[in-house]
């Protein structure tokens, strides 16, 4: 039964991410916002929920090691899925390719949040902030001068490459596009993330158990293959629709926002975070580095590149992403 509870949950968060990619690219069009920005905010946000959830549920019991686990891994899981998904679809070019140069601002966020959580995990004894660690005051102010910079980044590149107007304004002698129809199955869809997070959460433990999986290493591989589920559906979605953009933007988005949560994490732990957290951690978060750097690389880097029928970043992100969760299991 308990297979079958979990089967089923899985089964319907897919398809409550194929509706939230999807009016996800309806609301970011009738907001007039460009693939990049409408992945890193809109579905971002949505699909980080049950991260959120599970995450903050998880550091309430005092599993603060699996709690971090499960976001570190997450980000892990979100590169290899990344890139798995540009592996699969050869038919119709790359993704980290130097068409998707623009998403470099998102993926060096993600490898400079990464460094500050490594380091706190290195130097547990760092000041804090009230009840705060350092470290996630600096995560937020990361995350937030980042998405500043993205958004202004877009927003001047559109404007100065195809001498359009500010996208995200309409000009008053047009008409404003349908945003409240598209809002609906939006936030419809987010909703539907955020319930089925807490049931997801349940059965897999329990799973967990089956699997006779705990600790550090549930949280960084099962539990964030869990959590990623949303990202997977939604990213193969925007994928098959040519929404290459908004894919990474996902993927990338969710990385600055799953290591967001850290903050929210070492607000409802019963002891401080980073304090208590094993070195493994750390490998972890220098993976997330690794793997995103790779894959920044291969977006910045306009030369074609082909293995045969491969693509040398995208092979090479999941080769470093498997290798980095070997080494979270072995530590």
């Amino acid at each position: 039964m308990t297979i079958l509870w979990f089967t089923i949950l899985a089964v319907v968060v897919s398809l409550v991410g194929v509706l939230l990619a999807r009016s996800s690219d309806r609301l970011g069009d009738a907001l007039r916002l460009e693939h990049s920005i409408t992945g890193f905010l809109l579905l971002a946000a949505a699909t980080s929920l049950p991260e959120l959830v599970i995450s903050c549920q998880v550091a309430r019991t005092g599993a603060l090691d699996m709690a971090a686990g499960s976001l570190l891994g997450s980000c892990l899981m979100n590169i290899l899925i990344l890139a798995a998904i540009d592996l699969s679809r050869r038919s119709r070019g790359t993704m980290l390719s130097g068409k998707a140069a623009a998403h470099g601002l998102s993926g060096l966020a993600s490898i400079l949040m990464a460094g500050v959580v490594a380091a706190a995990v290195l130097v547990p004894n760092a000041p804090s902030i009230g009840r705060v660690h350092i470290a996630s005051v600096i995560i937020v102010i990361t995350y937030f001068a980042a998405f500043r910079l993205v958004f202004l980044d877009r927003k001047v590149s559109r404007m100065v490459d195809a001498a359009e107007p500010d996208p995200l304004f309409v000009p008053d002698d047009e008409e404003k596009p349908a945003v409240s129809r598209h809002l609906f199955p939006y936030l419809l869809a987010t909703a539907g993330i955020f319930a089925l997070a807490s049931p997801l959460a349940r059965s897999s433990t329990e799973l967990s158990v089956l699997l006779g999986l705990s600790g550090t290493f549930f949280g960084a591989v099962f539990l964030a293959l869990v959590t990623s589920l949303p990202e997977i559906v939604t990213t193969f979605e925007a994928s098959r629709m040519d929404a290459d953009d908004m894919a990474i933007g996902n993927i990338l988005g969710s990385n600055a926002f799953n290591l967001l949560i850290l903050f929210a994490v070492d607000l409802v732990s019963p002891a401080p975070l980073f304090s208590t957290l094993g070195n493994v951690h750390a490998v972890a978060a220098i993976g997330i580095i690794c793997a995103t750097a790779i894959a920044a690389m291969g977006m910045l880097y306009r030369v074609e590149k082909r293995w045969w029928t491969l693509e040398p970043d995208a092979v090479a992100v999941i080769a470093v992403s498997l290798f980095f969760f070997y080494l979270i299991y072995v530590g």
